[in-house]
């Protein structure tokens, strides 16, 4: 044990050194801000970021290859909550969540704030997630072997039916968004029969409908209807700064307070998006959803969720870079891709002569290290920088929406263009756009529709192999029942709570006869 903790120190000692070395804190830096540019632009993602970068690791050596990678990684979710708050534009489809409670904050002035605590927060749980890393290589085979296909068709399925109950007033709503986005999903070819399906026999519809369009439509398109209909910017009132605000609580300052004073908010969601990383396919889409869901279920304030409540930005960007560090581990271990763009990431550790696996770890423990280290540090330089443009970027918020409409929405089909390579893009972003437009007149829950979208290829890849692996038996594992009956519970939760609501004033009428009995 001795020799062990021996041998993991002088690999920390060794990863620092690395780390400090002057050509690799050039390409962290560099890849920070390559993130943080590529994340305000709407549609583009951490996979898109590592794609785009992927080319430049062939002339550098290997920690200034992993730097610039991982340090483009990390901070390119801080530039996706960017417009995701102001904009009610998500830089990437998880980042709806954020959009919850961020847009409401910004539509009441508060955009620096809510910036501010989405920077604070993603720091934090890029730390949390680096930890992660660091103790759970050891115990990763033991919690990958505890979750197969029926856990994960079951927790999707979790996913896509909560999110939509949880940002409407109505469970009927919600459920109708999460199943309407489920069905949208099943554009396409079948990856599992090759037929193909809801395609109307156009050839554009095979490869299903855009991601990137799917998302900028119902949320940039949709807002920019909106507020261009009802003749008014996005928020009347100033941005907050660092020294002083129009309004109090607005500020930067206040942000970084928020994340103080919800401090086992942000550790929750650190953890839940730990957690989730580690388990391959889930993504930084399931890890905010439970992270948000979580914190709504522990808040004293549950109704302002939706209406501009911080905890709910903080669980959401705690959870969505902590899942970085977690998905890091079978990435690392033993060569699983923990999400789409870990499969990326292995590409690059090939590249630099590197083969992901026990073997990595085993041998090369240092550049282990370094790969965590990178990874905490970009998450922190990006989010400082974050809050330092927060109180500059946050006054886009007052310009018209005669000035940033047509900008905004010509961004977001350029965007939808460029994720699909093809000019139909641009019409899916725009029918989304008016679809989500009216799924807000109608009190729809977007959130609900894009999840729905994001999770179907998820729960119906789950499913078959879950059939295939156990037959309908799969639905009687000991967890899946647990989070079937959370399913359960969460539909059923809400006309419990009006029934009893419905039944307090007959309560306190008897109460009220006791008293004037004993009088």
């Amino acid at each position: 044990m001795a020799d062990f903790l021996t041998q993991v120190a002088a690999s920390m000692g060794e990863a620092v050194t690395l780390l400090l070395a002057p050509s690799a804190i050039a390409m962290l830096l560099a890849g920070i801000v390559i993130g943080l540019i590529i994340g305000i632009l709407p549609g583009l993602g951490g996979l898109a970021t590592l794609a785009l970068l992927l080319p430049f690791t062939y002339a550098l050596d290997p920690a200034g290859a992993l730097a610039l990678i991982l340090g483009a990684y990390s901070a390119v979710s801080m530039g996706g909550s960017i417009p995701a708050i102001l904009l009610n534009t998500p830089g990437t489809g998880e980042q709806a969540v954020t959009a919850l409670d961020g847009y409401p904050l910004t539509r009441q002035g508060k955009g620096a704030r809510a910036l501010a605590a989405a920077a604070m927060a993603g720091a934090v749980g890029t730390l949390v997630g680096v930890v992660a890393l660091t103790v759970l290589i050891p115990l990763i085979r033991t919690i990958l072997m505890a979750v197969g296909s029926a856990e994960l068709f079951a927790l999707s399925l979790l996913g896509v039916l909560a999110i939509g109950v949880l940002t409407t007033e109505s469970v009927t709503r919600g459920l109708l968004s999460g199943l309407f986005g489920l069905m949208l999903s099943f554009v396409g070819y079948d990856a599992i029969t090759g037929a193909a399906r809801f395609t109307a026999g156009s050839a554009y519809l095979l490869d299903g409908l855009s991601i990137t369009g799917i998302t900028l439509g119902l949320f940039a398109i949709a807002e920019m209807i909106y507020l261009f209909a009802r003749g008014e910017a996005i928020s009347a009132k100033s941005a907050g700064t660092f020294r002083f605000s129009n309004e109090p609580g607005a500020g930067v300052r206040d942000g970084v307070r928020d994340c103080l004073r919800h401090r086992s908010t942000l550790l929750q969601g650190g953890l839940i998006g730990s957690v989730v990383g580690v388990i391959p396919g889930m993504g930084g889409t399931v890890a905010m959803f439970l992270s948000y869901a979580q914190a709504k279920h522990r808040s004293k304030n549950p109704k302002l969720f939706g209406r501009g409540a911080v905890e709910g930005i903080i669980a959401a960007e705690a959870a969505n870079n902590a899942k970085e560090g977690g998905s890091l581990v079978p990435t690392v271990a033993f060569g699983i891709p923990g999400s789409s763009s870990m499969a990326i990431f292995i590409g690059v550790l090939f590249i630099i002569g590197l083969q992901p696996g026990p073997m990595l770890v085993r041998d090369n423990l240092p550049i282990v290290y370094y790969m965590a280290w990178s990874l905490a540090t970009a998450g922190i330089v990006g989010s400082l920088l974050g809050m330092v443009v927060a109180p500059h970027v946050a006054r886009v918020s007052t310009v018209t929406p005669g000035a940033l409409a047509p900008m905004l929405i010509a961004f977001s089909t350029a965007g939808a263009v460029v994720d699909t390579r093809l000019v139909f893009g641009a019409f899916v972003a725009i029918a989304a756009g008016f679809v989500g437009y009216w799924l807000r007149v109608m009190q729809y829950s977007n959130a609900g529709v894009t999840l729905g979208f994001l999770l179907g290829p998820v729960v119906e890849k789950q499913m078959f192999i879950s059939l295939r692996a156990y037959g309908a038996g799969f639905l009687t594992r000991p967890l899946t029942l647990v989070i079937l009956a959370g399913i359960v519970y969460l539909l059923v939760r809400p006309y419990l709570a009006k029934r009893r609501r419905r039944r307090l004033p007959d309560v306190l009428h008897q109460e009220e006869s006791i008293e004037e009995l004993l009088q």
